[in-house]
């Protein structure tokens, strides 16, 4: 087995494994921030993934193997040093303990690859614009849905006892599944594409199969160990950092989150569950009070978010360049 089989299989699985890093701390975080579910439930509760490309489809999955750039026709050198790019940017992010975008990232590296190629024109824009589009409608549209969801709730149960309000919000355990359930439909289904597409170089000339169970379950896999290995670093800071929530307030988050990430998955709009689950989190912290958010830490977050696409395309073309420069690239 050649290297031009196994490099960008590796590349691939890497970025899946960065996943559950940078993506399964948020998940984890958003799930036990109510203080009811523990975490050991938490990383249960991460097995809903697995659904959601098997009950929505892969359209994001396709808009990512595909739609953006032709990732399989740059070859395989080139398709490991993108993937190479897009990592570097999500690890730096990673490493001092703020999160970031893999989307942006991805996408990112993919434009610098080709813009430092002279190729601008193999960009599909249409399948770029689905995600900038898509990205804002998500935090917004996640936040506004918890803000609804979370100030409707109070009107209706503000004359209850608490013990009520308790029973009612242990369908956080519900909510929770669905956010999962979410995420496996939209943000796992990059690693879903960037599989598939690896798995490809070597049947040259076969159409492209984002559907097949190889690439499902190895994202998956590679999602769920990277985010028990490495998650909870980032959990421990935004879980309990952006805002300090109750159980209701959880379960109103994580519905929004859910239900929006789920929305544009079916649309084929590849988001970030981080972003929309920080979303969800300053509309519920709306509906109680602006100086419940701790604004200092949701200001680094959407900085480092705004800084993710321009540092992806700098370091991709800078790459790009360097490699023809020393005229390594087979």
């Amino acid at each position: 087995m050649g290297w031009t089989v196994v490099a960008p299989l590796a590349a691939a699985g890497l970025f899946g494994l960065v996943s559950g890093f940078n993506d399964g701390g948020n998940l984890m975080a958003s799930f036990t921030s109510g203080r009811l579910i523990t975490p050991r439930v938490a990383a249960l509760l991460l097995l809903a993934a697995l659904a959601g490309p098997l009950v929505l489809g892969t359209a994001v999955a396709q808009t990512v193997g595909t739609n953006i750039i032709d990732l399989h026709g740059q070859g395989e050198f080139a398709y490991v040093l993108i993937m190479l790019s897009a990592l570097v940017v999500v690890l730096l992010s990673w490493r001092v303990g703020v999160p970031t975008s893999m989307t942006l990232a991805l996408v990112g590296a993919m434009l610098g690859w080709v813009a430092a190629n002279g190729e601008v024109e193999q960009v599909r824009w249409s399948g770029v614009a689905r995600i900038l589009l898509g990205i804002p409608i998500s935090v917004l549209g996640g936040g506004l849905l918890a803000l609804a969801l979370y100030a409707g709730s109070r009107r209706v149960l503000g004359s209850r006892p608490h013990a009520s309000i308790l029973s009612l919000a242990r369908f956080q355990f519900a909510t929770a599944g669905i956010q999962a359930f979410a995420y496996g439909a939209n943000d796992m289904e990059k690693s879903v594409g960037l599989i598939a597409v690896a798995l490809s170089f070597p049947n040259h000339g076969q159409p492209l199969v984002f559907s097949s169970p190889a690439p499902i379950i190895g994202a998956f896999i590679l999602f769920f160990t990277g985010a028990i290995l490495g998650g909870w670093r980032v959990a421990r800071r935004i879980g309990f950092g952006v805002l300090k929530v109750r159980p209701m307030q959880a379960l109103a988050q994580q519905l929004a989150s859910g239900s929006v990430v789920s929305v544009l998955a079916i649309a084929g709009a590849p988001v970030s569950m981080t972003q929309t689950i920080d979303g969800g989190l300053v509309g519920v912290g709306a509906a109680l009070r602006a100086s419940s958010i701790r604004w200092g830490i949701v200001r680094e977050m959407v900085g480092s978010w705004l800084l993710t696409l321009p540092l992806a395309v700098v370091l991709a073309a800078l790459l790009h360049l360097v490699i023809r420069l020393a005229s390594v690239a087979p």
